[in-house]
């Protein structure tokens, strides 16, 4: 496995500042007096998804009432849209402290702790379910344990993002379909390895950037959520949305653990409640969204619908190239075991 020099400067860079932050934020907070007895706990949140994403719209925007609807004395701001920053820099932010609570996906994650990364390795899930009951069992919870302990950053729960699927202007069914296709996926080393592994040609491209390239051939397909696709206007540029649902997207709900230590059992329980009614309500919404954007464009000739894609073919292509090489190889052989295994038979939450 190939490892560039800037690549390894990167995470070297990136790692050396978080440590840094994480030792000046202990000791300032060490040094805090405890005025706030009495008063309502007030906390920052930030992310970069838009107000009219599911994450948001559907989990996020309704945090704070949700709290108050329970009766906990916890007053959630939240800031969207990247309005503090970057993922990178909602992160650094939240080891120091700034933030009290930030969202990031496993691909950046994985910046800090390799095997993260598993989750956005292209077909470890075969399906959200399967993806939700990994990231919360067994084989995630040493690496999630490993963040907190490096980084003092809790992961309170994974919400999906949304099964991510390929569009073109021809049909792909097959990894043969594939050969010479310059695929746009996001930058992150998880992702362009993903596109080798269906048979396509990465491109890094700025998603603020990608329709244009769509629209001027630069690149000849991008894959997303159906509910990004529709939000980003990509089926204006591209004819054919193929299911191939080769990535179970997922992002995670982040918090500082010093403040979680700070905070009273009941409003850590208000919290986690909170948190995980709201990621059931972005799976139902989320999910609703692509199955009638689907059938909307089915019906109204927006997209061709590409449904007869031969996935195992995909897949069986993906476990081959991730089975070795990788820091992740090991648990994604587990996982993908697992799945196979158990046939995936996991309920969706209520």
């Amino acid at each position: 496995m190939n490892r560039t020099c800037s690549r390894s400067c990167m995470i070297f860079g990136s790692f050396a500042r978080l440590t840094t932050l994480l030792l000046l934020s202990v000791c300032f907070s060490g040094c805090e007096a405890d005025d706030s007895a009495g008063k309502p706990l007030r906390l920052r949140m930030a992310h970069v998804y838009e107000v009219n994403s599911p994450s948001h719209a559907y989990g996020t925007a309704h945090l704070a009432e949700r709290l108050a609807a329970a009766g906990s004395d916890l007053d959630v701001t939240v800031y969207p849209g990247g309005q503090l920053g970057s993922e990178a820099e909602l992160l650094e932010q939240l080891v120091a402290g700034e933030l009290d609570l930030a969202i990031s996906g496993p691909s950046f994650l994985a910046m800090w702790h390799a095997p993260l990364g598993v989750l956005d390795a292209a077909y470890a899930s075969r399906d959200l379910d399967q993806m939700l009951e990994t990231a919360g069992g067994k084989d995630m919870a040493p690496h999630w344990e490993e963040l907190r302990k490096r980084y003092d950053v809790r992961v309170l729960d994974t919400w999906i993002y949304g099964s991510r699927h390929i569009t073109s202007n021809v049909p792909i069914r097959s990894p043969d379909d594939l050969k010479g296709f310059r695929l746009r996926l996001p930058g992150a080393r998880i992702w362009q390895a993903s596109g080798d592994a269906l048979g396509a040609s990465p491109m890094p491209i700025s998603f603020s950037e990608v329709y244009l390239a769509l629209q001027q051939g630069i690149a000849d397909g991008q894959e997303n959520p159906v509910p990004v696709i529709k939000a980003m206007g990509f089926q204006e540029v591209q004819k054919c949305l193929n299911l191939t649902g080769h990535i179970q997207s997922s992002i995670q709900i982040l918090m500082n653990d010093r403040v979680w230590q700070k905070m009273t059992k009941e409003q850590q329980a208000a919290l986690m409640k909170a948190v995980h009614e709201l990621g059931k309500d972005v799976y139902r919404g989320t999910v609703e969204d692509e199955q009638r954007l689907i059938e909307e464009w089915r019906q109204d000739g927006t997209m061709q619908i590409i449904d007869d894609v031969d996935v195992d073919a995909f897949r069986k292509r993906a476990k081959e190239f991730f089975a070795s090489g990788y820091v992740f190889s090991e648990l994604y052989n587990q996982i993908t075991a697992e799945g196979d295994e158990a046939g995936v038979a996991v309920e969706t939450p209520d």
